[in-house]
């Protein structure tokens, strides 16, 4: 692939098309990258929790101050791409990134460890930030594709994520390992982003909302540590309610705070918008699987049937055999997105991914005794998932101007955060209710766990009709077919 910007710049829809095929390929790396941090990580707990001697609830708290510090990184670092600059914020973001990482290399206690995972909360931002930035600096076709090979990337950094964490969780003592590959990773994208990837030209008025930003930061600060806290703590405990409570009764008065500030974080009216509800919605819908889909499928695989009477009994080696149909499908919404985007609608395009990601969801439940129907699925899932996130993202960059992209696609990164841990949240009330024997699991709560999350990517499915009736008979705005383009 040529490393080299086009000769000429083309106007575009948004401006100037300043960057070329070098920023393509360095976007979807740090796609790629950044995934592969927050994916690696999860195969890696239980050799931590051992090797650190950290209680269940420490061992979690691994994974929860990195979600915690993202929402807030997410809600700033977002608003001040749209003011600042979104490559001057993405290195900015690659910089806490690569800390957190070094702190990890070195860490020699949980303390240390766990300032090194929140400083890698700037992951967060960095899943909105390089689309935001494609869309600014690109042409409308060379954008497009770009979106999408970036969610291509990300899904490759799921699988890479899978196959690392397996490979160093072999060896328990060694898991520095992680965190020396993530510096290597991240020093290279800030490398690349310096050299390839140039600066929008378009800037937000107005300055940063700090009240509505720390409003906001509250809320969903709120509301994801009392989802991802839930299990641990108790469902019906005080403080579980007091998070939920509260973070949904911060939002509310966000809402009306926003709506009358004369330069909000967010422009809330737009938030009505079926053309914007609607693409958010259904990244809310998808993300509410991506438990069911990736965790409880590996989690199955190693179940011992001579244990449990079901699943493979699979050791950590061979459920990185999962990364493979990960990376073949995440490869194949590319293909998928290009040929579909320039003959039909996005909206259209959706649908097509949230029918794969229920069609997965009923094999996984139907067939999860079959290791090949399983792989297959999963496969289904990721060319699913990938075309879902990457079309819903085009959807909301056509509806907001160039000097918001970035916040627009941060809330989009919202939803999927709070989807993601709603999902985490109802499939673990269903493992603690379904579950019949003490200390045995289960086969119960895998299948429920699966129909569920189906039902929630069918709902998507189904809200996607009235949107298409819309967009067919006379959009605002042009959502009509895109040209495919290579890179």
């Amino acid at each position: 692939m040529d490393v080299t910007d086009p000769p000429a710049a083309r106007p575009t829809a948004h401006g100037s098309a300043v960057n070329g095929r070098a920023a393509v390929t360095t976007l979807i790396y740090l796609g790629f990258t950044l995934q592969l941090l927050q994916a690696g990580i999860v195969p890696l707990l239980p050799a931590l929790g051992r090797t650190l001697r950290l209680t269940t609830v420490e061992t979690s708290w691994l994974l929860t101050a990195q979600l915690v510090s993202g929402a807030i990184l997410l809600t700033v670092l977002t608003r001040l791409a749209d003011l600042l600059g979104k490559r001057r914020i993405i290195l900015l973001a690659l910089a806490l990134v690569l800390l957190g990482c070094l702190i990890g290399s070195v860490a020699d206690s949980y303390g240390t460890l766990l300032a090194g995972r929140v400083l890698m909360g700037a992951l967060m931002p960095m899943l909105a930030l390089p689309e935001a930035i494609a869309s600014d600096t690109m042409s409308k076709a060379r954008a497009h594709f770009a979106i999408g090979a970036i969610h291509a990337g990300t899904g490759l950094g799921i699988a890479g994520g899978i196959l690392l964490g397996a490979l160093v969780g072999l060896h328990p003592a060694l898991w520095h390992v992680f965190f020396y590959v993530g510096a290597v990773a991240t020093a290279l994208g800030i490398a690349a982003t310096l050299a390839f990837v140039r600066e929008s030209g378009h800037r937000a008025d107005g300055g940063l909302d700090v009240r509505g930003a720390v409003i906001l930061t509250v809320a969903l600060v709120s509301v994801l540590l009392g989802l991802s806290e839930g299990p641990s703590w108790g469902w019906a405990s005080g403080r579980v309610i007091g998070l939920l409570a509260g973070g949904c009764a911060l939002t509310g008065v966000w809402w009306v705070l926003e709506d009358h500030t004369e330069h909000p974080l967010v422009r809330v009216s737009a938030l009505v918008n079926p053309r914007i509800r609607v693409p958010y919605a259904l990244t809310f819908l998808t993300a509410f699987g991506v438990y069911g889909s990736l965790s409880a499928v590996t989690r199955l695989a190693q179940s011992h049937p001579a244990v449990t009477g079901f699943g493979y009994g699979w050791g950590p080696l061979r459920v990185a055999w999962f990364a493979l149909p990960q990376a073949i499908g995440s490869i194949l919404a590319v293909v998928v997105l290009q040929r579909m985007a320039h003959r039909t609608s996005h909206i259209v395009v959706s649908a097509c991914g949230l029918a794969l990601n229920t069609a997965a969801f009923a094999l996984f439940a139907a067939f999860h005794a079959q290791p090949g129907v399983v792989l297959a699925a999963l496969g289904c899932y990721a060319l699913g998932t990938g075309v879902v996130l990457a079309a819903t993202q085009l959807m909301v960059l056509r509806e907001v101007a160039e000097q918001e992209s970035g916040i627009a696609l941060g809330l989009s990164i919202v939803m999927y955060a709070v989807g993601n841990s709603l999902g985490s949240a109802v499939v673990g009330v269903l493992f603690a209710a379904l579950t019949t024997a003490p200390g045995l699991p289960a086969l119960g709560p895998y299948t429920a766990a699966f129909w569920v999350c189906g039902g929630a990517t069918a709902l998507g499915l189904l809200l996607c009709v009235p949107q298409a009736r819309r967009t067919a008979s006379g959009p605002s705005m042009p959502l009509g077919p895109e040209p495919a383009v290579s890179p």
